[in-house]
């Protein structure tokens, strides 16, 4: 019996838009829940993984709220950040780097 918690092993594609799960999955190599909040405990890693998002804040939401699933508490925000998850229609054009 493994002492993981399940939703550390879920596949990215099961919780995010495949346009957002592909690229972490495919580039980035982060291919579950897990793997992808191993990779945001680095700071060195935070650019690469938001520039997949349609921006940073919703990657920081995506990571926020993957993290809270396991019990992690964070800090809620008050701003309004698109949906990353799957079955979600809405999307923002991605932001142009500055």
């Amino acid at each position: 019996m493994s002492s993981k918690h399940p939703v550390l092993e879920l596949p990215l594609g099961e919780v995010m838009r495949s346009e957002i799960a592909l690229p972490l999955q495919h580039v980035l190599k982060l291919h579950t829940v897990g793997s992808l909040l191993i990779a945001w405990r680095n700071p060195k890693n935070h650019a690469s993984i938001e520039q997949v998002f349609d921006s940073p804040q919703q990657a920081r939401h995506a990571v926020a709220t993957c993290a809270a699933w396991l019990g992690v508490r964070t800090l809620a925000q008050a701003n309004i950040v698109p949906a990353w998850w799957v079955g979600d229609v809405q999307s923002i054009p991605r932001q142009s780097p500055a």
